[in-house]
């Protein structure tokens, strides 16, 4: 049976073809005018014509107009799965997430017409609802049911490991990544993704090489474009401590994508790294002036400002993170180092409770609490608190050495020598255990855990001390230096010669290697993720 060309029907099929050659406006237009000619449709109905002109609205983004085009083809027929599918998808471009979930289900309870898709193409739209919603947990069950439908679409499994990501299950977001890579090896979302994961999994090796595959894959970025793989590699490289070409890759990121905060927030924290605080603030400032909601470059920011000897200022910033979450432990974390900082003991112990109950495994939240402890003169408390430390991370000569100060504290020498000779062997060069043994009375080694307690976090301490201190390990005796303490310096004078190092039984040498070493006891600035 032979098609007359100016039939509707025909019409149509000639827009179908127009929108299959990409040559969409031809198509809307043929579409269009296929709906004002004869009205001849043979066996089927103008929905045909409604329903392609609503596909060709959303690939032009006209979303509303879409959803108008959906609602004429569903006066139609008004349970067709197929229609009710794309009706949702356009919902969820518009973020109109509950009509989207509604439209979902009704496909789902449709006549069960697909066309040339599943029911799969339902669950997907639904999980991006949820999604949207941050009802994670919904959103997996929505994927699951996708990929039971379609086990070989690397976009579902991909979109399932970004959900993984935000619940922080990131060995099973890796393993979503993975198997979108199985199905697509090249797929630069799936690859990105796989380099986000092994950054927060701590393998820094892996994510560069991932990251860089993204950046040589087939380009399908979907909304992030190769920013996000920018961002990500110079987070690699941060981890493996090449701080100049991490900075490098951060540039590229922000120059890429000049709106995107979370790349300027990391960008923040590289220069941290690199002791440049003032361009730090300025990228950190950056980030949330373009998503004032983004706790973690609040954080950032809050890192920055202690660097820069402002730990009031910092706890303002602390606050405000949050504010926006206050369930994040490593922003409790910084909290702390910040009250350390001013002395306010009893505070800084509260933020740590916070953050051990957000995070029962963060281990500078046992490590400094068994700072504050010590401090509080709470010396059976702070041994339970490295105890716990020691526990997260056995192979931390930090932790062992706080264990081993405390059994001091506690009068239990022949615990605290044995404790700190297994700190020495996990890291032979750890300065404060060197000297706490070296030094045989109990008095002494008081002394010596002191002023790493006083140190402990700080970044005044190795800025200030190693200029003020006796360069003679000739004399025991004690020198206080004749100078004014330094500017913007919260610290009385007899904590300030303690940071110093200037007092019977501790060479300056030694005060310098137990600042290299607890210089990084403060917690390093958060990568967002997100």
């Amino acid at each position: 049976m032979q098609l007359d060309p100016k039939t509707s029907l025909a019409i149509t099929y000639k827009c179908m073809a127009f929108a299959a050659l990409q040559k969409y406006e031809e198509a809307l237009d043929t579409c269009t005018f296929a709906l004002k000619v004869d009205g001849n449709w043979g066996r089927f109905s103008p929905a045909l014509a409604w329903l392609q002109r609503g596909i060709l609205l959303s690939g032009l983004t006209q979303y509303e107009q879409a959803i108008i085009a959906y609602d004429r083809t569903l006066l139609l027929q008004p349970k067709d799965s197929l229609t009710l599918a794309y009706r949702c998808e356009a919902f969820t471009k518009l973020n109109q997430n509950e009509p989207a979930i509604d439209s979902c289900d009704r496909a789902l309870a449709g006549n069960g017409k697909w066309g040339d898709k599943t029911a799969a193409f339902a669950w997907i739209n639904r999980g991006v609802a949820h999604r949207q919603l941050k009802q994670w947990e919904k959103a997996i069950a929505d994927y699951d049911r996708a990929i039971n439908i379609e086990p070989n679409d690397p976009l579902t499994w991909a979109a399932q490991g970004f959900v993984f990501e935000k619940l922080a299950r990131f060995n099973e977001s890796l393993t979503s990544y993975d198997r979108a890579l199985q199905i697509s090896p090249k797929f630069s979302l799936a690859l990105v993704g796989r380099c986000t994961m092994l950054n927060q999994l701590t393998q820094y090796k892996e994510a560069l090489e991932a990251c860089e595959q993204s950046l040589q894959g087939d380009g399908n970025w979907i909304e992030t474009g190769p920013a996000q793989a920018w961002n990500q590699r110079g987070k690699a490289l941060t981890g493996l401590e090449k701080y100049e070409e991490a900075l490098a890759s951060a540039n590229r990121a922000v120059g890429i994508k000049p709106d995107y905060p979370e790349a300027w927030s990391d960008r923040g924290a590289i220069l941290w790294y690199l002791r440049k605080y003032e361009e730090a603030l300025d990228s950190t400032q950056r980030s949330i002036q373009l998503n004032p909601n983004n706790a973690k470059a609040w954080l950032n920011q809050g890192i920055v400002l202690r660097a820069m000897g402002q730990p009031e200022e910092a706890l303002k910033t602390y606050d405000k993170a949050l504010q926006l979450d206050p369930t994040d432990a490593e922003t409790w974390v910084n909290q702390s180092v910040a009250l350390l900082d001013l002395g306010r003991l009893q505070a800084a112990l509260s933020a740590t409770d916070n953050a051990l109950r957000f995070n029962p495994k963060s281990f500078m939240g046992w490590y400094n609490r068994g700072v504050a402890l010590v401090k509080l003169r709470q010396y059976q408390e702070a041994f339970l608190a490295y105890e716990k430390a020691a526990k997260v991370k056995p192979d931390s000569a930090d932790a062992l050495t706080g264990l081993g100060i405390s059994l001091f504290f506690l009068k239990r020498y022949p615990d605290a020598v044995l404790t700190l000779q297994a700190a020495l062997k996990l890291n032979p060069n750890q300065g404060l255990a060197q000297e706490a043994l070296k030094n045989g009375d109990a008095a002494a080694n008081k002394k010596i855990i002191a002023v790493t307690l006083l140190c402990t976090g700080s970044a005044k301490c190795d800025r200030y001390a190693p200029r003020v201190c006796s360069h003679s390990t000739k004399s025991s005796s004690a020198e206080t230096p004749n100078r004014a303490l330094p500017s913007g310096s919260s610290w009385g004078r007899e904590e300030w010669d303690l940071r110093s190092g200037c007092f019977s039984g501790v060479r300056s040498g030694w005060v310098r290697t137990a600042i290299a070493t607890h210089q990084e006891s403060a917690t390093k600035p958060q990568d967002p993720t997100d």
